[in-house]
């Protein structure tokens, strides 16, 4: 846990439409004790809606998503929310999909060959 930092738990929203990848992305974030997912969503214009209700600490987003897309759900998010953390999460490891989220809002860039202890310290 970082210095100065209290028990309060890393309030997390998860993107993806696959059910599957939710669930994924759910276990190995809540293995750390302060890190909370506090809803799950399967589409971007869901990203957007949830993302500035809730307001939370950290979004995990899929790139891909139907209907809006998660790189425009980032831009529309952090158009309302400039302050909003946004992880954008990815299979394609193209530098131009980087660029694209980075330049979207994303605050980073995950690969799925990400390992799973790497992509856990970049939320914390």
């Amino acid at each position: 846990m970082n210095e100065g930092r209290t028990n309060k738990a890393v309030r997390v929203v998860l993107v993806d439409d696959h059910a599957v990848v939710r669930e994924g992305y759910r276990r190995l974030l809540e293995r750390t004790e302060d890190i909370a997912v506090i809803a799950e969503v399967a589409s971007g214009e869901d990203a957007y809606r949830v993302v500035c209700e809730l307001q939370p600490d950290v979004t995990v987003m899929d790139i891909n998503l139907p209907g809006l897309g998660g790189i425009e759900a980032v831009r529309r998010i952090v158009a309302r929310l400039p302050e909003a953390k946004i992880l954008m999460f990815s299979m394609h490891e193209d530098t131009v999909f980087s660029s694209r989220a980075l330049q979207a809002g994303a605050r980073g860039y995950v690969t799925a060959s990400t390992s799973t202890s790497g992509a856990a310290d970049l939320v914390t």
